[in-house]
């Protein structure tokens, strides 16, 4: 909130503390509440039961509820009236702090509590370039009729905005069948081997740019080992269940943020995997790989697997994320039979 505020004229209020908070919530009425507890999706239980008890009070509850709980008035911003004339609406936002502090993403909605749309805004230069790497994605994928067009892209102060339709659906885990037909729409068309897969020449490229060039070695090793050529794909990049929503029975992907044009098949559907497998279920490494196996169906699971490893470790140096349980990972991969051999 350095350059900008991103509040309408309303009440709010700040989970999970108003030092730290993640979510800043309208709740000036019960069905405005309603909408904005939507922008609050932690994923662990703990949280999850938070949300529960404390949305179920301001959407039922409201006016009595307001009385009990620490609410603040905040005023207009700039940015919402610049926002409102570009939309010719009247705008009511609530704010989410993304984890990675690169963005916040604004629900908003009308005064009549229809949810127009989430705004995502960047407040440091690695959001930036996801903005405009998803900006890039949805003009690409809309194109090929796999997802909507973004509603608006400009720039504010110098920094460029995405607002993208709200997707009217549920989140959560899906049947291995649905992720695979979902995976299908992103289907290039052309095959290569991993030696000249633009995907792996670029993996290669980024490695001696940010002078990791030691996993090169690893990298040439499992494309000399391949005996397969790989589809080329458009990748999503982070290809999550909380990135993947079911609206009218089909399941659509949003959050583009790490999309990849020249994809290599099989990343997207490894990340799916890894992150259930990682974040929610808690699991160890060794015990990852496996569950990972279990789910992908590849003909060389551990090649794509260390191409993957390889891949997270260039987009975690990147963004000065700390790869322990990716380099644990990797060393267990290696020493699989199949790909010692």
């Amino acid at each position: 909130m350095k350059d900008t505020d991103f509040f309408s004229a309303n009440k709010y209020i700040y989970l999970p503390t108003r030092k730290n908070p993640k979510v800043v919530l309208t709740i000036d009425s019960a069905v405005l509440s309603k909408n904005s507890f939507q922008l609050y999706n932690p994923f662990s239980s703990k949280a999850k039961t938070f949300k529960k008890v404390i949305s179920f009070f301001f959407n039922k509850f409201n006016s009595i509820t307001r009385f009990f709980w620490k609410v603040e008035k905040e005023n207009k911003s700039v940015f919402i009236e610049y926002l409102e004339e570009e939309l010719n609406l009247s705008l009511i936002s609530s704010i989410y702090y993304a984890t990675a502090k690169d963005k916040v993403v604004l629900q908003l909605q009308t005064a009549d509590a229809k949810i127009v749309g989430y705004l995502k805004y960047p407040i440091s230069s690695i959001g930036i370039e996801h903005i405009e790497t998803e900006h890039k994605a949805i003009k690409m994928l809309s194109a090929q009729g796999i997802i909507q067009d973004a509603l608006l892209y400009g720039y504010y102060k110098g920094k460029p905005y995405l607002l993208l339709t709200n997707l009217d659906g549920k989140t959560g885990l899906f049947e291995k069948q649905q992720i695979e037909t979902l995976l299908l729409k992103f289907d290039r068309g052309e095959k290569y081997s991993l030696t000249l897969h633009p995907r792996i020449i670029n993996l290669k490229n980024s490695l001696i740019k940010l002078e990791i060039e030691d996993y090169i070695p690893l990298l040439e090793k499992a494309c000399q080992k391949s005996q397969c050529k790989y589809k080329l794909v458009f990748e999503h990049g982070d290809f999550a269940p909380w990135n993947i929503v079911k609206v009218n029975g089909e399941l659509t992907p949003f959050d583009f943020e790490y999309f990849v044009e020249d994809g290599l098949i099989g990343f997207d559907q490894i990340k799916y995997y890894f992150q259930i497998g990682r974040l929610i279920d808690k699991k160890e490494a060794s015990d990852l790989i496996t569950y990972i196996f279990n789910n992908i169906d590849l003909d060389e699971k551990e090649i794509v697997l260390i191409l993957y490893l390889i891949k997270e470790l260039i987009r975690n140096k990147e963004e000065n994320v700390e790869s322990s349980f990716e380099i644990q990972m990797l060393d267990e991969v290696e020493n699989f039979n199949e790909f010692r051999t």
